[in-house]
């Protein structure tokens, strides 16, 4: 396991850094209090390359964690992806807030939480802060689906 987190680490870190040379090259704007087409590329580098390291550190330092028996761990990815195909496929019709937490919450079950009130209490907070981080913290409309007219 070790090994496999150094390959991967440089690899994302490889990649990482040319994504953020893809990002230098592209147009600035010059509105006033916008972010401007590279502000979200930005984002991405920054925390590609951030956990890259981490991945980077925790491979040269040995630190592994529990690791699943691969057919628990393959069976919970198939699960995990099927929650965020039904979480796409009725985000439009729900909207964010009404899809995102129902999401947060099975992907918290799936992976190992289960205590309700934590579940419970975890995706409406999570659900809340990324609605009003991309709502009034970037000026990104998200889909109200059947809160329109209630969530501004």
């Amino acid at each position: 396991m070790r090994r496999r987190n150094l390959i991967a680490a440089l690899f994302l870190l490889a990649l990482g850094a040319g994504y953020g040379i893809l990002t230098t090259q592209l147009p600035v704007r010059s509105l006033p209090d916008t972010p401007g087409p590279p502000f979200f590329p930005w984002i991405n580098t920054i925390v590609i390359l951030a956990l890259s390291a981490t991945l980077l550190v925790q491979g040269l330092v040995g630190a592994d964690g529990p690791v699943p028996p691969r057919a628990a761990g393959r069976q919970r990815a198939i699960w995990a992806l099927g929650v965020f195909v039904v979480y796409l496929a009725t985000l439009p019709g729900l909207g964010f807030i009404l899809a995102t937490a129902p999401f947060f919450a099975a992907l918290m079950v799936l992976f190992g939480e289960a205590r309700p009130l934590r579940v419970a209490v975890g995706a409406i907070v999570a659900t809340g802060l990324l609605y009003l981080l991309f709502r009034h913290g970037f000026n990104v409309f998200l889909p109200t689906g059947l809160l329109k007219g209630i969530v501004p």
